[in-house]
């Protein structure tokens, strides 16, 4: 099965890297690809596109733009675009605080982008470079110091969205619920769970699970996690060179006529339609 490629970390849970982003000579031929780790791009100097499930975002000078685990992206960079890209295991993340990727979740994975103004950017690339600091030496207690750097730079992304969600509304506490719902069907969509397991993990009854997410979505449960599904199948059919039938079973579908019902009746395409329209 030629599947979209997967970037994995390579050393352990742990997994944390700062990359330098470099003028280059030539222009980059990079393809979609997802990733199993966090990555947060700081452009410096912008120029080109970003990629990211199926939506076009212009890289622009001192923007940060967040990728997700198993979200699709393509970044297209100009010959003088450089900054910097931050990469991060998720069980890394969940150490240091987990509810602070559970905020970030909430902001940034449908509006992955946010500008900075120059003073603020300015401030990021000092944080980043504290941190650098900090990560290349060996001074005692530096992974103490290291965690708290990296709490306090996302904290500071945080904060440039954080007010415009709902993290801040009295009823805070069920949005959480929803967010914490959405990374659980992002870690477990493939297995067609009904919407009781996710209830059950979340520790509340599935009536107000549907309440929460028609509040916060408009949607009950059930359709947030069939649209995650409906997701995955799209950045198959246009990503990858795999049959349909190979899609199918990857997916664990029952038989591709069932795949094609389902696939049809929540888009109005065939998946044959959709990768005629889509397939690069």
């Amino acid at each position: 099965m030629n599947s979209i490629p997967v970037h994995s970390s390579k050393t352990n849970e742990n997994f944390f890297e700062i990359v330098r982003l470099k003028e280059r000579n030539s222009y980059d031929s990079t393809k979609a690809h997802k990733h199993s780790y966090f990555e947060i791009f700081l452009f410096q100097k912008g120029g080109g596109t970003h990629d990211i499930d199926f939506n076009s975002n212009p890289i622009l000078s001192q923007s940060i733009h967040f990728v997700f685990p198993n979200q699709v992206h393509k970044v297209t960079r100009e010959l003088d675009t450089y900054g910097f890209v931050i990469l991060i295991s998720k069980e890394y993340m969940d150490k240091i605080n987990h509810e602070l990727y559970t905020d970030l979740f909430s902001v940034y994975y449908l509006n992955p982008v946010v500008q900075l103004n120059a003073k603020k950017f300015g401030k990021s690339i000092t944080l980043l470079d504290n941190l650098t600091e900090e990560f290349t030496g060996e001074d005692y207690n530096s992974e103490v110091v290291i965690r708290n750097y990296i709490s306090i730079l996302f904290n500071y992304f945080l904060r440039e969205k954080g007010e415009e969600s709902n993290l801040s509304n009295p009823e805070s506490k069920n949005f959480r619920v929803l967010i914490e719902f959405l990374i659980l069907v992002e870690n477990h969509y493939k297995e067609h769970n009904p919407v009781h397991f996710y209830s059950t993990k979340l520790s509340v009854s599935e009536r107000s699970l549907n309440e929460i997410c028609r509040k916060f979505r408009n949607k009950t449960a059930s359709v947030l996690i069939k649209e995650r599904v409906v997701l995955e199948i799209k950045k198959l059919l246009a990503n990858s060179s795999s049959s349909i039938k190979e899609i199918v079973y990857s997916l664990n579908f029952n038989d591709p006529a069932n795949f094609n019902k389902f696939f049809k009746g929540s888009t109005g395409v065939s998946p044959t339609q959709f990768r005629d329209e889509h397939y690069k």
